[in-house]
């Protein structure tokens, strides 16, 4: 067979444009065959190249950006030296390991870090740098689907202890369907998950209908076993002692803080001394309007004990696809009756000798949290289950 004879225009520049297409080529291939796998155990990481890896440190990543994240050394797993601040980027042959995911890493994971200088961070910074060359399995993960690209991941933390789910009464209006959504993803990932429902002086200005609904909807979730707590956060210090419960279960642990935006995330951290200062909206009017503050993840050391990953607030939460097994498994009194179906694989929607529905109308499952697993065995955004709109369709 001739070989392939380029017959373009005798131009030096094409010329060496097609030089640096085929140098990309060989440097591909170079990291495809030098690839070990980005994802590895922790007791591996200094099993090979004793001497080479020395330098080298076990990190946990504190806070995400699109080119680069910062990590604190943590030596010892629940150590983390959050005064130790390094800036690291992941070695380039890994940049494409998790390509389901949205990001490469998140916070909270757990990665080995190679000390450098900043020529291979690329960023020109006085902070000391590093490459994350291997990050450990994850024990837990939250996630959605990525809101720009469907068949993508994202994954807002990981490694966390428990869930702590943030919503307010109003301003923004209550949603609980994006609260069973994260419940679902608590129930899967075997972490607890605690309630917040937060502006309840702001209730005094709703209906007793609203009222009632909301307080409705509270025990029904304590009946299953969550616990719930209603705040006011904007007018609580730390004699509170709701306030005080809420940072007892939180003490020691790491907790993944999420909700939608401005229902006062920021603000509860900051009841528990955090080791950075939460930007709050001063303009109490623009705080009630539900606006965010927080741009993006970041793990916070609190200084009354425990770690926070604190998330920027969501409008929408969609879940990735599962099946119904799968789905019912996230609902707690569901997951109780699953196998008492006539059908082994029920949708519970429309089949006949459904155990669930029958639950369902005889009021042993409330009707407001079967509406919400259907809508999401429907694939709905999460926008939908708020109170007042319930009151609509009642109407």
């Amino acid at each position: 067979m001739s070989k392939w004879k380029y017959r373009g225009p005798e131009d030096g520049d094409q010329h060496f444009s097609y030089d640096k297409i085929r140098r990309a080529k060989d440097k591909r291939k170079k990291y495809k065959a030098d690839d070990v796998s980005f994802e590895q155990p922790e007791d591996t990481w200094f099993s090979e190249g004793a001497e080479e890896r020395k330098a080298w440190f076990p990190a946990r990543v504190v806070e995400v950006h699109k080119r680069y994240a910062f990590v604190n050394p943590e030596r010892e797993i629940g150590e983390v030296d959050t005064r130790d601040v390094w800036l690291a980027t992941v070695a380039r042959r890994h940049l494409q390991s998790r390509r389901g995911e949205r990001n490469t890493i998140v916070v909270g994971d757990r990665v080995l870090c190679r000390p450098t200088d900043d020529r291979d961070v690329d960023l020109g910074t006085d902070i000391p740098c590093c490459v994350i060359e291997h990050a450990a399995p994850r024990k837990s993960q939250i996630a959605r689907q990525d809101p720009a690209v469907k068949e993508r991941e994202h994954i807002l933390a990981s490694n966390v202890d428990q869930l702590l789910i943030v919503a307010s009464y109003c301003n923004p209006l209550i949603k609980w369907g994006l609260i069973d959504r994260y419940l679902i993803l608590a129930e899967e990932q075997h972490i607890p998950a605690i309630i917040i429902l937060n502006k309840e002086d702001l209730l005094a200005e709703e209906s007793t209908e609203f009222r009632e609904s909301c307080a409705l909807q509270a025990q029904i979730y304590r009946e299953l076993g969550y616990q719930v707590f209603s705040l006011k956060v904007e007018f609580q210090d730390w004699n509170s002692p709701e306030i005080q419960e809420i940072h007892r279960l939180m003490d020691g642990k790491v907790t993944l803080l999420s909700g939608h935006s401005g229902v006062g995330k920021s603000s509860l951290v900051n009841l528990f001394r955090p080791e950075i200062q939460q930007d709050v909206e001063p303009n109490s009017d623009i705080f009630y309007k539900g606006r965010h503050t927080t741009t993006y993840a970041s793990m916070i050391r609190l200084g009354r004990g425990g770690y926070v990953i604190d998330t920027p607030g969501i409008r929408s939460f969609v879940l990735g696809d599962r099946s119904a097994i799968e789905l019912s498994y996230g609902f707690v009194e569901i997951r109780a009756l699953m196998g008492q179906c006539k059908f082994r694989e029920c949708r519970h929607v429309d089949e006949p000798d459904c155990a669930v529905r029958e639950a369902v109308a005889t009021g042993s499952i409330s009707e407001r949290r079967y509406r919400s697993y259907v809508s999401i065995m429907q694939g709905e955004t999460g926008r939908e289950g708020r109170t007042r709109d319930d009151f609509r369709e009642e109407g």
